[in-house]
């Protein structure tokens, strides 16, 4: 028998005056313990007092339409309490003070608001890069690319479009925006929270609505579904948002009806496909030229001085100049924004003594265009110490020096936003590690394959390589 079977039967036994002392004791636990069943009871109480007075109402009003020396006999029989049954209903009375005290003294606690990036973002919490994260109260969370969900509590998430600023509040539940896009979706039975945002709060009744603000103090509310309070405070009043509704207000300005637009706000988190990935987990010496990536088309070899194998975990370049072209899965031609992440690891390679005296060696990995074009690249030269950088490669245009070393073991992830105009480079696996280049985009490109180049002494071994995708739906070409 389940606990709540258990404690059905207790409660039916507690209302009939039947339960033992044992059995009292057993509901009492068992109520003090669980919210939803003290609930079930108290309904349940009710109920049967209900029906407890109905027995008890005087005979003349029961049946004033046959009174009592015609019909000679009462047509509702008084159920009368006895002595137990008072006892009962006296204890229970005492036991549901009790619970409801104890709910009162220990609230339900605050969910955990739970924040999850796409992707491509890159976000902050307290100026701190993270993973998937718990926002604390009083915590500021910077979304400075892609998209980030944030699940205030089981029925409400938010989905904020970088870049945006939010601060969750010392309640633990109401968010302060300071700027950024963020659509809401509130479920009908949801905690209540407020927005607070340019000088205003805006609350929920089972919605989807989205908010726009600027750092200036302008805000536009936009009511997708249910209804939105918007209190701007004395001067401005108050405002009753409905589905379909819209209304902006510009700095301490007054509050004006706007037009329904809700097609600019990210409502969940974008789609990702993988449209390449090899391992090298192939036997050592595997020919590359027609081998196959665990996801992509196969490896093809357009210059190599002595012949390109892989396997064993690892593809090594060493031994002659070499360029290598990883085609990806061929996809439709995007009609929306794309987002290319490139990630590779990087050990050692296998010739590294001739490193000192060849200062004419490069190492280079590309992003490239199905006619040849190569968009961007993470190059290392032998002049530099073989230190990555990362180039647009339309302008030449390169950024600082990094840290790291092509013969280094570590890696790296390469973020292309072509819509959004900039490249970056990630010393870790994904775009929520550090940033350690940035150079702008200039050419808007479908890359449709990756590139491994290497001459003059120049040597690379990689341990993996991935491409993904990161798509955004409506908001037009790449």
């Amino acid at each position: 028998m389940s606990t709540r079977e258990e404690a059905e039967l207790l409660i039916q036994e507690l209302l009939e005056g039947s339960i033992s002392k044992e059995n009292f004791e057993r509901i009492e636990q068992l109520l003090l313990s669980d919210r939803e069943l003290r609930r079930d009871y108290f309904a349940l109480m009710c109920t049967d007092q209900m029906l407890v007075d109905t027995f008890d109402m005087p005979a003349p009003m029961a049946v004033k339409d046959h009174p009592p020396e015609a019909a000679g006999v009462s047509l509702f029989p008084v159920k009368k309490k006895s002595h137990k049954w008072a006892w009962i209903t006296s204890a229970a009375a005492v036991l549901l003070l009790s619970a409801t005290s104890v709910f009162m003294l220990y609230p339900r606690p605050v969910p955990r608001v739970t924040v999850v990036g796409s992707a491509d973002s890159y976000f902050l919490i307290n100026g701190v890069t993270v993973n998937e994260a718990v926002l604390e109260k009083g915590q500021r969370l910077d979304v400075l690319d892609g998209v980030v969900e944030v699940r205030i509590n089981d029925a409400t998430q938010a989905c904020i479009d970088g870049p945006a600023q939010v601060t969750l509040a010392d309640n633990g539940q109401d968010l302060d925006l300071r700027r950024g896009k963020v659509f809401f979706s509130v479920g009908d039975h949801a905690r209540s929270f407020q927005v607070r945002v340019a000088g205003a709060t805006v609350g929920h009744s089972g919605t989807e609505f989205g908010i726009r603000a600027s750092e200036g103090g302008s805000c536009e509310v936009h009511v997708v579904a249910g209804s939105v309070d918007i209190d701007r405070g004395n001067s401005q009043g108050k405002w009753n948002l409905k589905s379909g509704e819209a209304v902006s207000w510009l700095n301490r300005g007054n509050t004006r009806v706007a037009a329904l637009d809700v097609a600019e706000f990210r409502k969940a988190l974008p789609d990702e496909t993988t449209v390449f990935e090899d391992d090298f987990s192939e036997p050592k010496g595997t020919p590359l030229a027609g081998k196959k990536p665990d996801i992509g088309m196969a490896w093809q070899v357009q210059k190599e001085r002595a012949p390109s194998t892989a396997g064993g975990g690892r593809l090594d370049t060493s031994g002659g100049s070499r360029n290598l072209l990883g085609p990806f899965l061929k996809e439709p031609f995007p009609d929306n924004r794309q987002v290319v992440l490139m990630s590779f690891s990087t050990r050692q390679p296998s010739w590294i003594w001739d490193k000192q005296t060849r200062l004419g060696g490069i190492e280079k990995i590309a992003l490239q265009t199905s006619d040849g074009r190569v968009i961007c690249s993470v190059q290392a030269r032998a002049s530099e110490g073989h230190r990555w950088r990362l180039r647009d490669e339309a302008t030449g245009i390169e950024s600082d020096l990094t840290g790291i070393s092509a013969f280094q073991e570590s890696e790296l992830t390469l973020r292309y936003d072509a819509l959004g105009g900039k490249i970056t480079l990630h010393a870790g696996t994904s775009t929520q590690a550090e940033i350690i280049a940035e150079v702008p985009a200039s050419i808007r490109a479908v890359p449709t394959s990756l590139v491994i180049w290497n001459d003059d002494g120049g040597d690379l071994a990689i341990n993996r390589l991935s491409v993904r995708t990161v798509n955004y739906p409506g908001t037009g070409g790449l």
